[in-house]
């Protein structure tokens, strides 16, 4: 049996879409999901979804895209008043959290862009490394090879992927060790 229709204003119901989709998503890829399957899940017509957006891929790409790129823009100010060295110890270790409690989302993303040229445009991980690096760049942290650094830091951040951790004790002493190990100076 359907679930009852709940009224809803035009931003919550676009971002119960996005969350039904977002499931729908993991759950069977983006090939094997529908308008329809999303529809279902919100709990709407298909008509209705297409209301709010045009296309599977618009909804695909609003559904994954806050996950990635705003969250790192949120940690990227908050630790705006921390010391260089701090800032980049915060940024990693709220990457990393976020990596652990969305691993299903993230594989997603990977997978999508390795196999579906429809989204081959959207290099999510391109972008969390420029992001990144510019981040680095402007924060004042200086490494040896920021090229090597900041790879080391995506390894070590994608490497959560496939094994999440929810401690939070340890992921802070996985990034301390890290960052000692390639942090040069403040400038």
């Amino acid at each position: 049996m359907d679930k009852p229709r709940i009224r809803m204003n035009k931003d919550d119901r676009r971002a119960q879409i996005l969350d039904s989709a977002l499931e729908v998503f993991v759950e069977r890829g983006y090939n094997g999901a529908t308008t329809q399957d999303i529809a279902k899940a919100s709990n709407i017509s298909e008509v209705t979804l297409f209301r709010y957006f045009s296309s599977k891929q618009e909804i695909y790409m609003e559904a994954v895209e806050p996950i990635i790129i705003n969250t790192l823009q949120d940690s990227i100010h908050t630790s705006k008043n921390l010391s260089p060295k701090e800032k980049l110890s915060y940024i990693i270790i709220e990457r990393i959290k976020l990596i652990s409690k969305y691993h299903k989302v993230v594989r997603l993303i990977l997978m999508e862009n390795q196999v579906n040229p429809e989204l081959g445009d959207l290099n999510y991980i391109k972008m969390i490394y420029d992001l990144l690096k510019n981040s680095v760049n402007k924060m004042g942290v200086k490494f040896t090879n920021n090229e090597h650094a900041i790879r080391v830091l995506m390894g070590s951040i994608l490497s959560f992927l496939y094994l999440p951790e929810s401690n939070e004790d340890s992921i802070e002493q996985f990034v301390n060790s890290i960052i000692d190990n390639i942090y040069i100076k403040e400038v």
